[in-house]
């Protein structure tokens, strides 16, 4: 890796908002920041090759068509205690250029260019450590309360050296610096059940989530979308706190009211792909006057600003005409021409570091320390959260087990008043088979299909926390699903006891518990396929537009359809990878392998001129099943419990991967 330089750059004397220690304050720089758009096929090479710098440097080469330049050499200064926002109109580039200096989502550009905090290269490991990112979309678990979403965060991004005392009382300053007190105990909200928090409150939420560990950096993804022009005060508002703490915050932002305009310290503002200006913010209207272009009485400036940097239809020529005249006034001023001086010192001193595949190289040392692992807290607090989080969702989300429980109860209850008390005898062999299997598809289906849009559902909050730092993968998957696991077993263990007395299936306790084991465990593998399914496939349209293409054949070849003999033989491996042919072969023994004899055989083979099995042994034979694969059948769905299961988290695993 190349060698770390520091530089001393020339800037004019900037005010801040408050005196804070150099120490915990980051001045974010950037330099000669081009990024274009990449074709969707190219061909990347890696090769070996030496370097004066390191002996042994890994070069990525990406060839490409580049169809489009997004940012063409902006360069930009960033203070702290500051609130700086980055506006333009649509397309100029203000969220490439806050995934530029956040390092995030560049998989698909091909980018180059520096990027400094006080006056040192960096890592892309390095900055998410000291900064934070508030993403436009707010994700939350919307069963928790505000006081259990941040100290479910303290516990996870604090570091072992906070007591559980210390986090919780920085959860409460968190809470009343972001004007959280009155909803501290109000539950966050789904969008299509629990009411909770307002657009704004959930806003303020995402900011007290990212300050419990103090970051020096703040980056705002268009945090006002979507609210209105009270609401967006408030947030902007709690931004400014945030920059008065010392804090370095900078912001994407669409058409700021008036009001909000003027919180603003420092504006970097953007046309083409081209910075057209960067200074502070009460100045902007000065340098537009000086262009020519003054703002009239009565007007936004932000709305004023935005309209001049537009470029409109059938007026393009003119339009960047004047954004040509702006940018080379401001290129003339006293801060255009300190920001390019810098630019020139970073060149001559060789700093650039290439951003390779969209990845910043560099390194963190001197003022820039943080913990050796990705992760602040560990393993097992991290489960134990997690798990506990999981709980309260289960218990507070009113799909996930109110509406099951008395989804089950009815479902059971007409399948007992339908095959109420069906006992044996030769005109019921079929309809006690067809109980059976009726058992084996309700588990199946009343499980496995709600499950999906709730793995779905919960997929992009964790792919953020993850993307964090917050937890890794294999600590979430086994803790959601381990706390899952009782209510997969709770509720087709009542499924089961309704439907085995009521049914008048063999009175007989081991029989019952052992058709209670063998329901809970096709539910789980149920789970398991909903489980891989969405994680495969990440939405919830997709996934259960798929998920019948895998559970139908599995069906149709379950054993009760069609026996296994009488299966084409290009169509035998089907039946061996059917989980309903072994839970409902697990069932047909467990109830007529004690059968030694059937009542009304002979009578009802003379009426209806068919043959009858005399005994069980003989039924489980015309199904093609095997008395001795009791077991088996059991450990066989085992076994594709955990196979599957560990396909879903591989699944999800690649995912996390894929967008790193």
């Amino acid at each position: 890796m190349p060698v770390v330089l520091s530089l001393s750059l020339v800037m004019p004397p900037r005010p801040t908002s408050v005196n804070v220690d150099e120490w915990n304050t980051k001045k974010l720089e950037w330099y000669h920041i081009y990024v274009k758009a990449r074709a969707p096929y190219q061909c990347r090479r890696s090769t070996k090759k030496k370097s004066n710098l390191l002996k042994n440097e890994w070069m990525i080469r990406t060839h490409s068509i580049s169809v489009k330049e997004i940012l063409h050499d902006v360069s930009g200064i960033a203070y702290p205690g500051r609130l700086m926002a980055i506006m333009g109109s649509s397309g100029a580039g203000k969220t490439t250029l806050l995934n530029m200096l956040t390092q995030r989502n560049l998989a698909n550009v091909d980018a180059s260019g520096v990027v400094l905090v006080n006056g040192e290269s960096i890592s892309r490991k390095c900055m998410r450590h000291l900064s934070a990112y508030v993403q436009q979309d707010d994700c939350f678990i919307g069963t928790m309360t505000v006081r259990e979403h941040l100290l479910f965060s303290a516990k996870l991004r604090m570091g072992k050296e906070f007591t559980d005392k210390q986090r919780l009382e920085k959860v409460e300053d968190v809470i009343i610096e972001m004007g959280l007190s009155a909803c501290a105990s109000t539950v966050i909200g789904t969008p299509n059940g629990l009411k909770g928090l307002s657009g704004g409150e959930k806003k303020r939420l995402s900011f007290a989530s990212e300050v419990l560990t103090s970051p020096a950096i703040i980056f705002c993804d268009e945090p006002t979308s979507g609210l209105d022009s009270f609401m967006s005060l408030q947030v902007v508002n709690a931004m400014k706190c945030l920059a008065k703490l010392g804090m370095t915050v900078i912001t994407t932002i669409h058409q700021p009211s008036s009001q909000v305009f003027t919180l603003f310290d420092d504006l970097c503002l953007m046309a083409c792909g081209r910075v057209v200006y960067q200074g502070p913010a009460d100045k902007a209207l000065n340098h537009w006057r000086e262009c020519g272009f003054p703002c009239p009485h009565f007007y936004n400036p932000a709305d004023y600003i935005i309209s001049t940097l537009a470029v409109a239809e059938g007026k393009r020529a003119e339009c960047i005409s004047r954004i040509a005249k702006i940018r080379g006034e401001f290129e003339k001023s006293e801060y255009g021409r300190m920001l390019n001086a810098n630019a020139t010192l970073v060149s001559v001193a060789k700093t650039n570091r290439n951003l390779d595949n969209g990845r910043l190289h560099g390194k963190c040392r001197g003022i820039f320390q943080w913990r050796k692992t990705r992760y602040a807290a560990s393993w097992w607090t991290q489960f134990r959260c997690i798990f506990h989080r999981s709980t309260l969702t289960i218990i507070r989300e009113p799909i996930l087990l109110r509406v099951r429980f008395i989804q089950i109860t009815i479902a059971a209850l007409i399948c007992s008043v339908v095959f109420f008390q069906t006992h044996i005898k030769a005109s019921t062999v079929l309809t006690i088979n067809g109980i059976l299997f009726n058992a084996v598809r309700d588990v199946n289906f009343m499980f496995q299909f709600p499950c999906v849009p709730a793995i779905t559902r919960e997929l992009p909050i964790f792919l953020r926390e993850n993307a964090n730092g917050i937890y890794r993968v294999d600590a979430y998957f086994l803790a959601k699903t381990s706390a899952e696991f009782p209510l997969y077993v709770a509720l087709p263990l009542l499924y089961t006891t309704v439907v085995y007395w009521l049914s008048g299936l063999l009175p007989n306790v081991f029989n019952y518990l052992f058709a209670s084991l063998t329901t809970i465990l096709i539910t789980n593998v149920a789970i398991s396929i909903a489980y891989a399914v969405a994680c495969i496939f990440g939405e919830t349209t997709i996934a259960m537009t798929y998920l019948p293409v895998f559970v139908v054949p599995m069906l149709a070849f379950g054993g009760f359809f069609i026996n296994a003999n009488s299966i084409p033989s290009y169509f035998k491996w089907l039946s061996y990878l059917s989980y309903f042919r072994y839970g409902f072969e697990a069932l047909t023994i467990n109830e007529w392998s004690g059968v030694r004899h059937i009542p009304g055989c002979f009578l009802w083979s003379k009426l209806n001129g068919l043959s009858c099995p005399r005994n069980g042994a003989e039924v489980i034979e015309e199904l093609d099943f095997s008395e001795s694969s009791l077991w088996l059948n059991i450990a066989i769905l085992f076994v594709m419990c955990v196979v599957i299961r560990f396909i879903a988290f591989i699944a999800l695993f690649l995912r996390v991967s894929l967008r790193k």
